[in-house]
């Protein structure tokens, strides 16, 4: 109602952004290559994100390394096998020029996989969702709708033209209420890496979940010394905002 999108509007416009997720775009490293950021000064999304990319990955890897000795066992997997499946027949709507795999064959391609599922639903989420009360307040940065078609010439933004066309006061506390419960931290969330139900048994996965909390935690003091020292912090890939899953 606050962007006065229907219903079947809201579904073409989940489905044009479907159209554009790939497998490139949901994996950083490639999507950094990609978007040609890899040199952009400053850029701390970039930046944490990789670290946090690097963290998973390494955890992902030692975990996977355990349990899967060989590229056979990978593709032997029938339950894996069916779950990527799932993913690619139900997430991405069978799309092949996705990019997504419906099947994984190797050790390496598990790895990969892995890693972009938890970095989707934890970091890539903590970025895209933290944030949105800072930007979003200021209603001009981010309107939900428009009152108005935007101006087809230059010279013909006037001022009163531009309050006519952005939300009236009812509908702008709508989305305000909504970017804030968006972005409100939960009392009984859980941060990344943290596992309480304490799922695996072994010694050397519990020795990897230390390794991966520690090397969070280096992550933490990286990014909160930088922004103790920046005139503008950048703190939502923080370990300490950075949940374990999406919780809404």
């Amino acid at each position: 109602q606050g962007s006065g999108v229907t219903y079947e509007g809201l579904l073409l416009v989940v489905q044009r952004g479907l159209e554009q997720v790939t497998y490139t775009s949901l994996c950083l490293p490639d999507d950094i290559r990609h978007r040609g950021m890899s040199h952009v000064p400053n850029y701390h999304y970039r930046d944490d994100g990789m670290s946090l990319w690097e963290a998973i990955e390494s955890f992902v890897t030692g975990i996977v390394t355990f349990y899967y000795g060989e590229n056979a066992a990978v593709s032997g997997d029938t339950e894996l096998q069916a779950w990527v499946m799932d993913i690619f027949t139900n997430g991405f709507l069978g799309r092949t020029s996705s990019g997504v795999p419906s099947s994984l064959q190797t050790v390496a391609e598990l790895i990969k996989f892995l890693t972009m599922v938890m970095f989707t639903c934890s970091v890539q989420h903590a970025a895209v969702n933290n944030g949105q009360y800072d930007l979003g307040a200021f209603v001009p940065n981010a309107p939900s709708s428009m009152r108005h078609p935007p101006p087809c010439e230059k010279g013909r933004a006037f001022l009163q033209h531009f309050l006519d066309t952005i939300p009236e006061v009812a509908t702008t506390a709508n989305i305000l209420v909504a970017l804030i419960l968006l972005s409100s931290q939960l009392k009984d969330r859980r941060l990344l890496g943290q596992y309480p139900e304490e799922w695996f048994t072994e010694a050397e996965p519990r020795r990897l979940i230390r390794a991966f909390q520690g090397r969070l935690e280096e992550i933490r003091d990286r990014i909160e010394e930088r922004n103790h020292l920046a005139e503008l912090r950048y703190n939502y890939l923080n370990p300490l905002e950075t949940e374990n899953s999406i919780s809404i």
